[in-house]
């Protein structure tokens, strides 16, 4: 049997450290590439999202305007109608609502009176 020879194991024990050594730092390299990756493309898809909530809340926005916009113009139109129907019946109908007016006037002043 061939006696060890402590130099050349130590020789080889220092070669195989630094072989471990560099594939330690490749390994961290390439971990630390993947993470980049990952949280670029976590970064994306958090993007993305909120980007798409922000089109949909605008989108929900306009529409919500538009829905107010129509709904004011109608009670407008309704509110002027109205208007033109009263006073239409007034024309019609001059004494009547003289009539009206002295009895929602003559309840007013029951009501407000003071006891």
């Amino acid at each position: 049997m061939a006696e060890p020879n402590a130099q050349e194991d130590f020789s080889k024990l220092t070669n195989d450290l630094a072989v471990l050594r560099a594939d330690v730092a490749k390994l961290a390299d390439t971990l630390t590439t993947l993470a980049r990756s990952q949280s670029g493309a976590a970064a994306d898809a958090v993007t993305s999202r909120v980007r798409e909530g922000k089109a949909k809340a605008e989108a929900t926005a306009a529409e919500l305007l538009d829905e107010g916009r129509a709904a004011y113009d109608e009670a407008r139109d309704r509110a002027s109608q109205l208007g033109g129907d009263v006073t239409s019946a007034i024309e019609r109908n001059p004494l009547g609502a003289v009539a009206a007016a002295l009895g929602v006037g003559f309840l007013l002043g029951l009501l407000t009176r003071g006891r």
